[in-house]
């Protein structure tokens, strides 16, 4: 009969029987032989073991050469595990995180038959490998670990204030507040920040009186986008869309350092590669060993506290985030949409997938309209912009705007210079002397100047061009480029002679801006209804006119007159006292049309100085500012 027995059971019989007729020398001998045989079992086994991990579990867990991830699976509370912490191993070059989960909140990452992870309140949830709504992983429909738990959840994060600041942007005037927290994450930043409209301020009249109804985006980093102009997502385009939200209603956005839905730029960079060769973003990120989304909000109810909010709408495309501040316990009023107007062919998958998998809404006109596949031009080596093309439509042109920005006349300006403009502390110049050279020399040619203004003034570019000059053809161009309200700056005397008094006694505006009745030529003038590029040409040319009188106008009219401080821009640093300086400069009667330019990359706005550059580069047109004039009439007046 054959034995059944294991090895081990085998020699604790044998050792049972040869012990009743044995000496204590041979006892010895037959216990060191159990011994050494129990421990070869073992090795044995722990060989199979790591052999069967090595070959069949998932990539993320068993592979990479690293015995320490194996310890993981072991002991997911061990100090060896917790120790790990950002190590990888790295299997066929892409970076692999570590599966561990210390325990901490409660979860137990299941393995085989419980196909499950439990969470704080002790449920058990399953899922087919992917759960983004509390940012947690879970197992696979078949019940082998997809990723174990990388990601905390969300428990409430204590933020603590540090300062607030001036933030003027190209798209309107705000105010950043900062705060830093504790250290919850790897991949987690620890210094989360708060924008808001410098005139409309979201905060709670007081401790006892919280405010409702605040409009909030909560807007997650994504530096590949946002700086460097990616067009594989949607974010650029979502915080430019928040920004200009809460410039016009109020609100705020929260700003958290959470890249790549929590998971770090590098493993971001990572799942971009996997995306290369066909994945979507979900199984990107499982792939690598991470769940959908890592990203915490435990951060929000302290921020919202600390500013008085009782009550969001949160502007989100996303029910799941409306769902994880819920549990945290924020108020929650609606979700208002933030859609892009058009998917691009770099975009339009990622776009389709959060739809599809993470329950994202509002997506569907978007994506059945066609891919704009209209891309900014790719600028020659050593250059920035392609000299060659104008470009004149939606996104091309923004794109093409933060190129532009870049150029300008001098390649030292700093960054706040893009933005607006601040002259040099040395020299007095923001664009350089040769800029009003040129400028004096255009309007001397009958060719229309932009001219800006400072960046803590209106930061605004007007059209301007001597009065004595300006064709019926130059004001068409003013008119399309402008909203259409055609000033012409005067001196006072001659404003007097012609006998145009103030259009208002008591003038209320902050700049004071000093507007006179409007006026058009009369027919005798042949003038016909005054509103045409033609009479509104010749009205200009008969205000310039040294001989004309005050009854060859006629009032109101289409043309207002605006009167100049006297002593030009060294009185007031307004396009008013430009526009007689620079005619004045150039040998002409100091009389000049101004029209303030209205933004082409959204008609609803002004024109910015990044728009700016662009707009005189495409039409040939010199740019200066008030700064550069001011310092030129310092430089060879006095």
């Amino acid at each position: 009969m054959t034995s059944s027995a294991t090895p081990a059971a085998f020699l604790s019989s044998s050792t049972r029987q040869h012990h009743h007729n044995s000496t204590p020398s041979s006892n010895r001998r037959w216990f060191r032989l159990s011994v050494w045989s129990s421990l070869l079992v073992i090795v044995i086994l722990e060989c199979k073991s790591e052999a069967f991990a090595t070959t069949f579990l998932p990539r993320s867990v068993g592979r990479g050469g690293s015995s320490a991830t194996l310890n993981l699976l072991r002991d997911p509370t061990s100090k060896e595990t917790e120790a790990l912490g950002l190590e990888r191993a790295v299997d066929n070059g892409i970076v692999v995180p570590p599966n561990s989960s210390n325990g901490k909140n409660g979860h137990s990452s299941s393995n085989g038959a419980s196909n499950g992870h439990s969470k704080k309140n002790g449920h058990s949830e399953t899922t087919n490998g992917y759960n983004g709504a509390n940012g947690h992983s879970t197992t696979s429909a078949a019940g082998n670990p997809e990723t174990d738990v990388l990601c905390n959840v969300d428990d409430s994060i204590p933020a603590t204030f540090i300062a607030e600041t001036n933030l003027p942007t190209d798209i309107g005037h705000f105010r950043m507040r900062a705060y830093r927290t504790a250290k919850t994450s790897a991949f987690v930043g620890t210094e989360p920040c708060v924008i808001y409209a410098t005139d409309k301020p979201p905060f709670g009249p007081s401790a006892r009186e919280l405010k409702q109804g605040v409009p909030v985006r909560v807007h997650d980093q994504c530096l590949t986008s946002e700086v460097f102009r990616s067009r594989r997502c949607d974010c650029k385009e979502q915080l430019k869309m928040s920004l200009e939200y809460i410039q016009k209603h109020g609100g705020a956005i929260i700003y958290l350092q959470q890249e790549g839905r929590g998971i770090g730029l590098a493993n971001k960079v990572a799942a971009y590669a996997l995306q290369d060769h066909g994945l979507d973003t979900v199984d990107a990120n499982l792939h690598l060993g991470f769940p959908e989304d890592c990203r915490q909000y435990g951060v929000i109810p302290s921020i919202l506290a600390d500013m008085g909010i009782a009550s969001i709408h949160l502007l989100t495309n996303n029910p799941r985030k409306v769902e994880r501040l819920t549990a945290l316990g924020v108020q929650v009023l609606d979700s208002r949409p933030m859609v892009v107007e058009k998917a691009n062919p770099y975009n339009k998958k990622y776009l389709e997938t959060k739809r599809a998998r993470m329950n994202h809404t509002n997506f569907g006109a978007m994506l059945r309209a066609s891919a704009d596949v209209a891309l900014p031009t790719k600028p020659h080596p050593g250059s920035l912009v392609d000299d060659e093309e104008l470009i004149n439509e939606g996104h091309r042109m923004a794109a093409n705007a933060i190129e532009v920005s870049l150029v300008g006349a001098s390649t030292t300006k700093t960054e706040e210079e893009l933005l607006g403009v601040v002259a040099d502390t040395e020299t007095g110049y923001c664009f350089g002397r040769q800029s009003v050279e040129d400028a004096i020399a255009a309007i001397a040619k009958g060719e229309m100047v932009v001219v800006v203004d400072d960046m803590d003034r209106e930061n605004e570019g007007d059209l301007i061009m001597a009065s004595d000059l300006c064709t019926p053809e130059a004001m068409a161009q003013i008119v399309r480029y402008s909203s259409g309200v055609v000033c012409c700056a005067m001196e006072g005397e001659r404003m007097d002679e012609l006998k145009l008094p103030p259009m208002v006694i008591n003038n209320e505006d902050p700049k004071q801006t000093a507007f006179s009745v409007s006026v058009d030529g009369t027919k005798e003038q042949g003038i016909t209804t005054g509103i045409s590029a033609v009479d509104r040409s010749k009205t200009v040319q008969l205000l310039s006119n040294p001989e004309t009188a005050h009854t060859d106008i006629s009032r109101p009219g289409h043309i207002f007159p605006l009167r100049a401080k006297a002593g030009g821009v060294l009185t007031r640093d307004g396009h008013t006292e430009a526009s007689i300086d620079l005619p004045r400069l150039a040998g002409l009667n100091p009389c000049g049309v101004l029209c303030e330019i209205v933004s082409e990359d959204n008609p609803t706005e002004m024109m910015r100085l990044p728009e700016l550059r662009r707009f005189a580069k495409e039409r040939g047109l010199v740019l200066t500012s008030i700064a550069d004039l001011q310092q030129y009439r310092r430089d060879t007046e006095m």
